[in-house]
């Protein structure tokens, strides 16, 4: 039997990106190693970014917007969204949206990284994909209302619903 991708259903942008930054991973960044080489500056930057945005996806991404399991200043939740964002694992409300229907429906078909779908679904192939719900945000109300982050969603990171569905126009 022939496998058949759903092309309707395939999120274009996000899977451009993703394959465009793989492309040039394999491509570009070792052209650039080889006739520029690495110096302790962009070691350190990397390690440094690397932190920053592995600990604004678990603390604030996870602990904080998606379980709400405590409450911090704006400083760090300006913090973690900032670097949250550049982790490009899409905005706060649909990284926290679908969190939360991971929850309520682990290994089932409206989870959004179901593990019955397979290995490689679960941990790369979910985030090629559109969302099921038509309303992706409905679970997330009381991110919609937060300052910080209504002002990261509409002026500094899109996210792979339409922007009506999760803030007012302005």
């Amino acid at each position: 039997m022939f496998f058949r991708l759903p092309a309707d259903r395939i999120n274009w942008v996000t899977s451009s990106f993703l394959c465009g930054t793989l492309f040039l991973t394999l491509t570009a960044v070792p052209l650039y190693l080889w006739y520029f080489g690495l110096d302790w500056f962009q070691v350190a930057l990397f390690f440094a970014l690397f932190s920053a945005c592995g600990f604004s996806i678990s603390l604030g991404y996870h602990r904080l917007f998606s379980h709400i399991t405590f409450q911090a200043k704006w400083p760090v939740r300006l913090f973690t969204l900032i670097f949250g964002a550049a982790a490009f694992e899409n905005s706060v409300l649909m990284w926290a949206s679908e969190h939360r229907r991971h929850h309520k429906s682990v290994d089932h078909d409206d989870e959004p990284y179901c593990f019955s779908k397979g290995f490689l679904f679960a941990h790369l192939g979910w985030p090629l994909f559109k969302p099921n719900p038509t309303d992706p945000t409905s679970n997330v109300p009381c991110l919609k209302k937060e300052l910080l982050v209504v002002w990261l969603v509409a002026y500094g990171q899109p996210h792979r619903s339409p922007c009506s569905l999760c803030l007012p126009p302005h």
